[in-house]
């Protein structure tokens, strides 16, 4: 699964991350990317640590890149990607960051992780507005899913539709998940565009792929699933 859960704030200007964890709960997703995350990070969400938050509620491992750091040096809070994943699957995980002039610092969470005695590479993207940095973020992913093995899986929201030309060096590389999939999933309430999508390396088999129902908008996106199966 990829979600966009922008801080837990839904349409209805709600503020409610549990309404977030259950729409993950009712998918029992193995693997979850997660967009716009807070961890401590700002009075808007009365500085809560949402992916604690959401590893206890769903009992999973979690992983964290903040995108905008807060404190000192050592510590990893802020905002960013995040990934939850099934007790006991994740391996380790780096984290990157993209800086630009005048523009939103963008992360990415890269994380090793086994299931079912299989071995994937998990990550999690959020692709910014200028050509700038959209041409750096889609070459270092374009990287490493020239490196064939183990599996790669990239997810997040990528801001634009499917075959954007900014989108090409990723998309001659890896598969759409959704290539079938009619649906949009921004924003929540009439959605019109698939901006949040599900990516992997050939050899992966894809079983199927849709974008969630979230009829109650607990963010402005809904979330995208894909079923995939690895050929190793």
């Amino acid at each position: 699964m990829s979600y966009n859960i922008r801080h837990g704030l839904g349409c209805d200007g709600r503020l409610d991350i549990n309404r977030i964890a259950e729409v993950i709960q009712l998918q029992q997703a193995d693997v979850v990317g997660l967009n716009e995350v807070d961890v401590r990070f700002h009075r808007r969400t009365a500085f809560a640590d949402q992916l604690d938050i959401l590893t206890t509620r769903l009992n999973m491992d979690g992983a964290f890149a903040p995108a905008i750091k807060v404190g000192n040096e050592a510590s990893n809070d802020g905002y960013g990607n995040a990934l939850l994943l099934r007790k006991g699957g994740l391996i380790d995980y780096t984290s990157e960051i993209f800086t630009g002039k005048g523009e939103e610092c963008r992360s990415l969470l890269l994380a090793n992780v086994e299931i079912d005695g299989c071995h994937w590479r998990i990550a999690v993207t959020h692709i910014g507005f200028s050509p700038w940095m959209r041409r750096r973020q889609v070459e270092r992913l374009e990287q490493l899913a020239l490196e064939r093995t183990p599996p790669l899986v990239v997810m997040g929201d990528f801001n634009m539709s499917p075959g954007h030309i900014a989108l090409a060096p990723l998309e001659c590389r890896m598969i759409d998940v959704l290539a079938q999939v009619e649906e949009g999933t921004y924003p929540c309430y009439r959605p019109r565009r698939r901006i949040d999508g599900i990516y992997c390396t050939p050899g992966v088999k894809v079983i199927t792929g849709w974008v969630v129902d979230t009829p109650d908008c607990p963010s402005d996106h809904r979330p995208v699933m894909g079923e995939l199966q690895s050929s190793l």
